[in-house]
């Protein structure tokens, strides 16, 4: 299961946030980043894969990372 994301903030905050969800999540994308337009902050656009969503058709509630 892969999910599309952009993330958006300032960029010492964004780079601390894709440290705590790598945790979790394998990232695939160029991890360039944008500027953002009309507002303060740039932007990220990323691909996020679990990479244990193959293992069983659907996580139960409660699951966290192996």
């Amino acid at each position: 299961m892969t999910v599309k994301l952009r993330v958006s903030g300032d960029p010492e905050e964004i780079e601390v946030m894709l440290k705590v969800l790598g945790v979790v999540f394998d990232f695939t994308g160029s991890g360039r980043i944008f500027p953002n337009y009309g507002s303060a902050g740039v932007r990220v656009y990323l691909t996020a894969r679990i990479p244990w969503a193959g293992e069983r058709d659907q996580p139960r509630r409660g699951d966290g990372p192996r």
